[in-house]
């Protein structure tokens, strides 16, 4: 590890996060939670963010953060593919609405999966469709400690908790990875758009992505609220980029 590496510490016990009504353990598989800290960078715009997706940003600053990433993982028989979802915060909690559509199949076939609270409103609480459910909310004890800067920082926070399943798999308990996919629903969809559209052509860390339910519009690279009103920078309709 590097001194520009982000810290990871297992943390026993069992995390705050809705997997199902099921012990994972009579599936074959385990889950742990880590605590991430490090340093995020933002990104500005460069140029217009059309429709087209060819979107161009550059590196505006950094902020220190503390977050939680949850992994699972089979015991035996691991596909080689780990997928890592932006958990989704619309409901004022982190939601794994990914997880909670494709579990079946993520289990069967032996995936491992990592769970990122990428957002702020999952961690301090904020705008949101419902009440606040935050780690801190729910569990000050356990969480009293994170740190969420903004979610303009959310981007790069989502590259490097990809970088340790990618870099650092041990760390996490994982087998070394074959692919990584990155998956996300509904306003995580929208900001995984922007995240392809303007950070993956300087970061180039995911094998693929599953984005899906967005409706169209893609979320601020400012981290603005996708429940405050819309920006003028942003387009209401923006397609994936083709040159990926």
């Amino acid at each position: 590890m590097t001194a520009d590496e982000p810290v990871v510490a297992h943390a026993p016990g069992r995390p705050r996060l809705l997997l199902g009504a099921y012990d994972l353990a009579d599936v074959g598989y385990t889950d742990d939670e880590f605590f991430v800290s490090g340093a995020a960078t933002r990104y500005a715009p460069v140029g217009d963010h059309g429709p087209d997706g060819r979107w161009q940003a550059a590196p505006s600053g950094s902020a220190d953060y503390t977050i939680r990433i949850v992994v699972l993982k089979p015991v035996d028989g691991f596909n080689g593919t780990v997928v890592v979802e932006w958990l989704n915060v619309s409901g004022g909690i982190d939601a794994p609405a990914v997880w909670m559509m494709a579990h079946r199949e993520l289990l069967r076939s032996g995936y491992g999966y990592v769970a990122v609270s990428a957002q702020q409103v999952g961690i301090e609480g904020g705008a949101s469709l419902g009440m606040d459910l935050s780690l801190k909310k729910q569990d000050p004890e356990r969480y009293w400690h994170l740190n969420h800067p903004q979610d303009a920082y959310s981007y790069d926070i989502f590259t490097q908790a990809g970088r340790l399943v990618h870099d650092r798999f041990e760390a996490l308990g994982l087998p070394r990875p074959e692919r990584i996919v990155a998956v996300g629903e509904s306003q995580s969809a929208m900001f995984l758009t922007t995240y392809v559209n303007a950070v993956d052509p300087l970061v180039r860390l995911y094998d693929g992505f599953l984005i899906h339910s967005r409706f169209g519009p893609a979320a601020a690279l400012d981290g603005a609220s996708i429940f405050a009103p819309p920006e003028d920078s942003v387009p209401e309709a923006v397609r994936f980029r083709t040159d990926l």
